[in-house]
């Protein structure tokens, strides 16, 4: 079905130095802009974000300081992109809390005021979640190819639960064959983060707030500041491991993100 636009719909994907969308610099930008006739029009550049690129953000999109070093910064493109989405309406995977705020952060930078107000936003991750369940019956139903009767009978439900581990160990040939492989594939750690709360993230090597008024502030500084922040969190309801990150913090012991070299031993 071909969709009803009353303007142009830009879909736009950025790559970027972080997850932090205060700070984060873009690296790189593509633009789709869709016209309510069905044409369409592209456009795609690195970008020289003037500031290093992490290695944790480089292993993620493989784009690395090499790659920008004789890219235009957002600056000098900034104009450009703006003319181009200027009165589009946005869509985008996941752009409603990520793509646009870091977008109008780079804008800001450079001299240009760009809102979204008044602009229609369709973020089809959103689409994605509200359409498409992910509860057993909806997994018994990917796996099995079979319709859960009695959901939310324990029994039924165990029994349902069985027979997806089954379905998936043969569907997925990489996946572990061990509980003990299995619970390690089940809790790895996003490489982006310091903790498994993902209440702290990893920016040029360094463990950084991810939430609350001090999201985007190193923890080192957090601790110096207002350690009794990091106590108010110990009273929460985190995992073990990120209160052993904050009591260690308290104790000036600040976490080290592992690289290669240190994992192999060098």
């Amino acid at each position: 079905m071909q969709l009803d636009l009353k303007r142009p719909l830009a879909f736009f994907d950025l790559e970027t130095t972080g997850l932090d969308t205060n700070s984060a610099r873009i690296v790189e930008i593509a633009i789709l802009k869709l016209f309510p006739d069905g044409n369409q029009e592209t456009f795609l550049t690195l970008v020289n974000p003037e500031i290093p690129i992490p290695s944790s953000a480089t292993q993620i999109h493989g784009i690395n300081n090499f790659d920008v070093l004789d890219k235009p910064s957002f600056r000098e493109i900034a104009r450009d992109v703006y003319e181009l989405i200027k009165d589009c309406d946005l869509a985008g995977y996941n752009l409603a809390k990520y793509d646009i705020p870091i977008l109008v952060n780079e804008f800001k930078r450079a001299g240009i005021d760009f809102s979204t107000e008044g602009v229609n936003v369709v973020d089809v991750l959103t689409i994605f979640r509200l359409k498409e369940r992910r509860d057993l019956s909806a997994a018994y139903r990917f796996y099995c190819q079979k319709e859960l009767k009695d959901a939310h009978s324990a029994l039924k439900d165990i029994q349902a639960t069985f027979e997806i581990l089954k379905a998936q160990t043969e569907k997925y040939d990489d996946l572990p064959r061990t509980v003990e492989d299995l619970h390690k594939f089940c809790n790895q750690m996003d490489d982006r983060y310091v903790d498994p709360d993902r209440k702290f993230y990893w920016d040029n090597g360094v463990a950084h707030f991810n939430f609350g008024k001090y999201r985007g502030k190193p923890l080192e500084e957090v601790v110096q500041s207002n350690a009794d922040y990091l106590q108010w969190m110990l009273n929460q309801d985190f995992s073990d491991g990120t209160r052993q990150i904050i009591r260690s913090a308290l104790k000036g012991e600040f976490p080290v993100q592992k690289t290669r070299s240190t994992e192999n031993g060098e």
